[in-house]
């Protein structure tokens, strides 16, 4: 049960670091178009609830994040589980 929760951690991880790199790699396109970057304004976001000293603000968004990578990982820890659960019942396995 350890290597699944493992598994899920990385996942989660993995799917939010892909979201950041695919948010990165379309900045350019973004800008092109005059459109602006979700990436962007959430830093942006960040910047002025900290300079502004609403650190409430930039705490919501931290528990939304963490809310976010929360249910990422529940979901990949309960199809690894499942992977883990119907793998050990695999008599072709061996």
């Amino acid at each position: 049960m350890k290597q699944v929760a493992r598994k899920s951690t990385r996942a989660a991880n993995t799917w939010f670091a892909v979201v950041v790199a695919v948010n990165i790699i379309f900045m350019p396109i973004d800008w092109l178009f005059h459109k602006s970057n979700s990436l962007v304004g959430f830093i942006q976001m960040i910047i002025q609830a900290v300079r502004n000293h609403h650190f409430m603000i930039f705490g919501v968004i931290l528990l939304t994040l963490l809310a976010c990578w929360l249910v990422i990982f529940l979901v990949a820890l309960f199809f690894y589980w499942l992977n883990y659960e119907i793998g050990k019942k695999d008599y072709y396995h061996k």
